[in-house]
C-alpha cells in the first residue's frame, strides 16, 4: 500500500504564535489521499503539544499560546537586527526521531507559511534527506507560489507546486512517482465545486481542542497589499450544509472547543451562505467557540449578521480597518471605507461586543503614511469600541505594493525573503524606527486605558 508524509516545517523568526495555527489545506490532501486507501501519517514540526514539550508551555485563552522555542544564530542578512531570533518548535532531535520512528513513506508533502519562514522548510526538507536520502518531495502552500524561484533553488525539494493542490494532486503524484496514485478513480475532487473535497483529515493531528474550518477559498477585491487573488483567484463557497456538516464532526466527533476560520471573505454574500450555515449550527445547538483571526470585512457585518455572530458564538472578533485616511484606502484599492467601519461597529455593539473581543487590524510603515495617521486611525478604532492591533506593513510577492517597494528601497527583497519579514522590512526600509513604533504602540495602549469605551459593555 502507498504511504505518505505530511509534514508542517518549522518556523524561524524573530517573534511566533499559536493563534489556532492548522494546516488546513495540507489536511485536506490528507483525506483526500486516505480516500484513496493510502496510509498517511503526520508530523507537524510546531506542535507545541507534543509530550516532550507541553510540559514547558502552557495554553492560554481560547487554546492559543506560545511555541516551543530555542534561540539559534541569525543569517548573515539580519546580523544587524538587535532581536532574538529563534527555531519555533521540537528541537531538532526530537524531530529527528519522530521521523525517523515512521515507516518509509512513498512521498512527502510539506506545506509552507510566510515567505520569511523558508528556513524552517529547508531544514525540515534537510531533515527528510538525512534519514531517508533522496526521497521525493513536493512542497506547496505560500511561500512556495509567492517565491517560486527562490522555492526551486532554495528548498531542496524535488517538486515545488504552485496552485491549490487537490485537483492536481494525482498528476503530481504520476509524475513524481512515475506510477498511478490511485485505482479509486471516482474520488477526484473539482475545485469549482469545494463541496466535492474531503474533510481534512483532522483525525491526524495529536489534538483537536481547536483546529480551522474553511468555508470558502479567495475574495473578490484585490487590495494593493494582499496576495490572495495571485494564490486563490477566484471565490468559491462550500454549501451551508457541508459548513454545518463539517463544523458538526470537529466538535461531535474530534471534541473542538474552539474553531478558527481560514477564509478571507466569511461572510461574502452572507444571505445564502454566512446565515444559512449559521441559523443551521443555532438549530443543532452546537456549542463551540468561534474566532475570526483572518479578520471580517466591515461593509458584511449587517445588524443580522453581528447578531447571528453573537447567538452561536463568536468569541474574537477581528476587523480591518488599516487605516482611517479614505484617501489612503481608495489609494490601496479597498472597497471598504471608514463609513463601513464605523456602521460595523455600531452594529457589534449592538449585540454586545465589547473592546476585548473586537480587535482592529491596523496596518503601520505603509508607504507615504505618516505616525498622524496611524494615529488617528488608532483614535478611531478605541472611539468605535475596539481594541487596535498594529500590524507592521510588509511587502508580498505579487502584490501592486510590492512593485513600490522593490522600487523604493535598496534592499534585496526578490534575492531574499528574509528581507521581506514583517517585523523587520519597515524598520531596515527606513520607513519607520523602532523607536516610533513602540511610541505609537504606548499611544493604543494608553488612549485604550483612557478612554470610555474600553470598558466592555457585554
Amino acid at each position: 500500500m502507498a504511504r505518505a508524509l505530511l509534514l508542517v516545517p518549522w518556523i524561524f523568526d524573530f517573534a511566533a504564535y499559536d493563534f489556532w495555527s492548522c494546516p488546513v489545506g495540507l489536511l485536506s490532501l490528507g483525506g483526500l489521499l486516505r480516500g484513496w486507501k493510502w496510509d498517511v501519517d503526520y508530523v507537524d514540526l510546531t506542535d507545541r503539544h507534543h509530550p516532550l514539550v507541553a510540559e514547558h508551555l502552557r495554553e492560554r485563552t481560547f487554546h492559543t499560546g506560545k511555541y516551543y522555542a530555542e534561540e539559534v544564530p541569525k543569517p548573515p542578512v539580519l546580523q544587524t537586527i538587535p532581536r532574538r531570533y529563534k527555531r519555533y518548535g521540537l528541537p531538532p532531535d526530537i524531530a529527528a526521531d519522530e521521523i525517523a520512528a515512521l515507516d518509509r513513506p512513498d512521498v512527502v508533502l510539506l506545506t509552507s507559511r510566510m515567505t520569511y519562514w523558508y528556513p524552517g522548510v529547508r531544514e525540515a526538507i534537510g531533515l527528510c534527506r538525512q534519514i531517508w536520502g533522496n526521497i521525493p518531495i513536493i512542497l506547496g502552500g505560500t511561500y512556495a507560489p509567492l517565491c517560486w524561484e527562490h522555492a526551486r533553488s532554495h528548498s531542496g525539494a524535488t517538486l515545488v507546486f504552485r496552485g491549490e493542490a487537490e485537483e492536481a494532486l494525482r498528476n503530481l503524484l504520476e509524475q513524481i512517482l512515475g506510477w498511478a496514485p490511485c485505482t479509486t478513480a471516482d474520488i477526484q475532487p473539482r475545485l469549482a465545486n469545494l463541496d466535492t473535497l474531503p474533510y481534512p483529515a483532522w483525525e491526524l493531528r495529536r489534538w483537536n481542542k481547536a483546529l480551522v474550518v474553511e468555508t470558502s477559498r479567495g475574495c473578490p477585491y484585490s487590495c494593493t497589499y494582499c496576495a490572495t487573488g495571485r494564490l486563490l483567484p477566484h471565490w468559491r463557497a462550500k454549501s451551508p450544509s457541508r459548513v454545518a456538516d463539517e463544523i458538526d464532526y470537529a466538535v461531535g466527533e474530534l471534541g473542538a472547543e474552539d474553531i478558527a476560520f481560514a477564509d478571507d471573505a466569511l461572510l461574502l454574500n452572507a444571505e445564502s451562505h454566512f446565515l444559512i450555515w449559521a441559523k443551521e449550527i443555532e438549530r443543532r445547538n452546537i456549542r463551540v467557540r468561534f474566532h475570526t483571526p483572518n479578520s471580517l470585512f466591515a461593509n458584511m457585518i449587517t445588524p443580522q449578521v453581528a447578531e447571528a455572530m453573537r447567538n452561536i458564538g463568536f468569541r474574537t472578533i477581528r476587523v480591518s480597518l488599516e487605516t482611517a485616511n479614505d484617501s489612503h484606502l481608495e489609494k490601496m484599492n479597498r472597497r471598504i471605507r471608514l463609513k463601513h467601519f464605523r456602521e460595523a461597529m455600531k452594529n457589534l455593539r449592538a449585540v454586545g461586543y465589547g473592546p476585548s473581543e473586537i480587535g482592529v487590524y491596523i496596518l503601520c510603515g505603509l508607504p507615504g503614511q505618516t505616525r498622524a495617521e496611524v494615529r488617528e486611525s488608532i483614535d478611531v478604532a478605541i472611539g468605535e469600541g475596539g481594541t487596535p492591533r498594529l500590524a507592521e506593513f510588509s511587502p508580498i510577492p505579487g502584490t501592486a505594493e510590492w512593485k513600490w517597494a522593490i522600487q523604493a528601497t535598496s534592499l534585496p527583497l526578490e534575492e531574499e525573503p528574509l528581507l521581506q519579514n514583517n517585523s523587520i522590512y519597515w524598520w531596515l526600509s527606513g520607513s519607520m524606527t523602532p523607536e516610533e513604533l513602540a511610541e505609537l504602540k504606548r499611544y493604543a495602549l494608553r488612549q485604550s486605558c483612557e478612554n470610555p469605551r474600553a470598558t466592555d459593555s457585554a
